[in-house]
């Protein structure tokens, strides 16, 4: 009997919709004259001001077909995948409801600088005393708990029809505006729905942007995204608000991996000391070594193309593949990570290939604890960051470019500019530690058979965060280098299953890991296996050790590397080792930029969205530097200038009162002027920015 009534109370309900679904059908109809006329109007705006937009969509069929006009004179859809309408009745009510919710309660991006004690560089320093400033500046002032007027960026998860979009407007300003929507029906509806020519032609105006997702998926979502902050300055992504129009399997997809991959919007910024430096140990390690180019397609040999590589780092996962390592040396190339080589060189084995990243002094000090006659036979691979004491220790070395950094503009701006055309290899991904750089020259290299070992990007325990054979212990206790018992550690998914857990770094590393897999995996015939106890990398097969089968022939180690160096590698070029680091870094220039980015905040700065659009004028110039011949100026500046213009914008939307908030940050930018009136002067001394080290990896590593 219940289940009769059931039946018939869905029966009731199914005709009644019907019901209103036909008289929806009518009144369509009715007003086919007005919605077809805004899809004309929005149709054009698109042509002029988003002509891939208006290509996509001036032929589209959509295959959700039961559009109908509600009472309330809105648009809506009954959809059959989960047979119910799109909307309510009152489909605009619905979107205000939301939106006003959503203003009240915001969900924005979050990130905290916090003070770096017993650093030496200047970036340091003035970034501490904005901080110290930020701790005056903000007594007795009560924090922003809602929506401010405006905001400097917003990144909208669904779009549906534009209700929420068009409402959200209305009631607030906002900067830099990202639009995800999967599904291209919902936006091709959008188009009769909503006046968009109102929406672009508000941001269609200097610093304002407008940035559609449309039909992606989640993952190539915030690739896009973070291309895009690049242009619009990160400064702003952590103080971006977060809006979900709508939950759905997409979305909830979206949400997940853009709160994943968040470290990649607010890791790598960079600062001015650390670009100076790299540019005073680049000039320095130039003349010792040689410099990777780009050969052309096809000139590897496909049986060295074929040959397993192993990437081996100082993980605790690689004390339990070393029998492995030891089984199938003959047959294999071993590049050796960072801290990895003084680990194997206590377990017996050589690598053929030797990488390290980091440009400190430290880096090259592990390497006191190695005889010279061990090193003899293994390439020296780097950056052209690196410590320029490095190239010393091998008898023969590389270096590859590292991207975004003012020694790699500076070097193919001068190459450019005297007609040398060589295309010197700039090594993506390469960031932010070794593993990240070994897979970079394997992707430069073309190599096919890829294995990770000890590449475990975390760790199940804190007291076991590398190879128990590693400097990192002593007799089984840590030796006092590093430990990770306060660290902030982040839970992720083990690639055997489990969970691992894993330091900002770490995490980074395993990011870029997977953002340069992606793109391996579309090679033909490339195949990549991890055989770490650690941190899942996804596009990466979970390959227990026990389980590896290599039937490869033995390889004459010498001969392989002679073949890579002879096609890889290059002298570099003449022209940046014949000038002097003065000369070569355009001081003049630079302080001319400088007095530049020192204008601007005067008492006409009353507002949130004056600041901002002050930071982003300042940002636009340092960027546009990237078309000149100073890029490396841009490269050199561009990180300070945005840890320095986060914490004023954090500090503008951090307080209710806003007139308050504007003129106390404005004692945040006088901090920032200070640094770039003593920039210059740092400039002089480029030349003298080697890295000293300190006596802590001596004193602590077990080497």
């Amino acid at each position: 009997m219940q289940n009769n009534d059931a039946n018939n109370t869905l029966l009731e309900e199914a005709e009644a919709f019907a019901k209103l679904f036909q008289e929806g059908l009518v009144r369509l109809r009715d007003n086919d004259q007005e919605f077809t006329e805004r899809y004309v109007r929005n149709m054009a705006i698109f042509e002029q001001v988003m002509p891939h937009i208006f290509e996509e969509f001036k032929n589209y069929q959509p295959t959700k077909r039961h559009i109908y006009l509600e009472a309330s004179g809105e648009l809506n859809l009954y959809r059959e995948d989960v047979s119910a309408p799109l909307f309510s009745t009152t489909p605009r009510e619905q979107a205000k409801g939301k939106i006003d919710r959503a203003l009240q309660a915001p969900n924005k991006t979050l990130l905290n600088l916090g003070r770096t004690d017993n650093h030496p560089s200047r970036h340091v320093f003035y970034s501490n005393k904005m901080l110290d400033e930020i701790e005056t500046q903000q007594q007795a002032m009560s924090p922003l708990k809602v929506w401010p007027d405006f905001v400097g960026g917003c990144v909208l998860f669904g779009l549906e029809f534009g209700y929420q979009l068009e409402y959200l407007l209305s009631q607030r300003s906002i900067k830099h505006l990202y639009l995800y929507e999967t599904d291209l029906d919902f936006f091709y509806y959008s188009l009769f729905a909503i006046e968009w020519q109102n929406i672009l032609q508000t941001f269609n105006r200097d610093g304002r942007t407008i940035h559609f997702f449309l039909g992606i998926e989640a993952q190539e979502f915030t690739e896009r995204y973070v291309l895009q902050l690049e242009e619009n300055g990160y400064f702003m992504a952590p103080e971006t608000y977060l809006h979900v129009a709508y939950t759905s399997p997409e979305n909830d997809q979206a949400i997940d991996y853009f709160k994943k991959h968040y470290a990649r919007q607010v890791m790598g910024w960079g600062f001015f000391d650390d670009a100076l430096m790299g540019v005073a140990q680049g000039l320095r390690s130039l003349p010792k070594t040689k410099l990777a180019h780009y050969p052309g397609d096809n000139v590897l040999p496909k049986w060295v193309k074929e040959i397993p590589v192993f990437i081996l780092g100082n993980g605790p996962s690689l004390d339990s593949g070393i029998e492995l390592v030891k089984e199938v040396r003959d047959q294999v190339l071993l590049i050796s990570c960072g801290s990895t080589i003084n680990t194997l060189k206590k377990l017996g084995i050589k690598p053929d290939i030797h990488v390290d990243i980091e440009r400190m002094k430290q880096t090259v000090d592990k390497f006191l604890f190695l005889e010279k006659d061990y090193l003899e036979d293994i390439w020296g691979l780097s950056v052209n960051v690196m410590h320029p004491d490095y190239f010393d220790l091998f008898k023969r070395t590389g270096i590859g470019m590292k991207p975004g950094e003012a020694i790699t503009s500076l070097i193919l701006s001068q190459a450019r500019h005297h007609g040398d055309m060589t295309e010197y290899v700039q090594l993506n991904y390469c960031n932010p530690i070794v593993a990240n750089l070994a897979l970079s020259y394997v992707h430069m290299f073309g190599f096919n058979n890829v294995y990770f070992l000890g590449v475990d990007n975390g760790f199940k325990d804190k007291t076991s965060h590398h190879s128990i054979h590693s400097g990192y212990y002593k007799d089984g206790k840590e030796s006092g280098f590093q430990t990770f018992e306060s660290a902030s550690l982040v839970e992720r998914e083990g690639n055997f299953g489990g969970s691992i857990y894993a330091t900002g770094i770490m995490e980074t590393s395993r990011i870029q890991l997977e953002a340069l897999t992606r793109l391996l995996n579309k090679r033909r015939n490339y195949n990549s296996f991890n055989l770490s106890d650690g941190a899942k990398i996804e596009g990466v097969t979970p390959l227990r050790t026990e389980d590896v089968l290599i039937m490869d022939p033995k390889i004459n180690h010498q001969k392989v590397i002679d073949i890579l160096e002879q096609t890889f590698f290059t002298l570099p070029p003449e022209q940046v080792l014949s000038q002097a680091p003065t000369d070569i870094i355009s001081v003049p220039d630079f302080e001319k930029i400088s007095q530049m980015l020192q204008q601007g905040w005067d008492d006409s700065i009353t507002t949130r969205e004056q600041v901002c659009d002050l930071l982003w004028s300042h940002h636009r110039k340092i960027f546009f530097l990237k078309g000149s011949i100073h890029r490396h100026i841009q490269d050199l500046l561009i990180g300070s200038f945005t840890y320095s213009a986060f914490l004023i914008v954090q500090f503008i939307f951090a307080h209710d009162d806003e007139a308050q908030a504007v003129a106390r940050a404005r004692n945040l930018f006088a901090v920032w002027h200070e640094f770039l009136q003593e920039m210059p002067a740092l400039m002089q001394q480029a030349s003298d920015f080697v890295d000293q080290g300190n006596d802590h990896l001596i004193t602590y590593y077990n080497g």
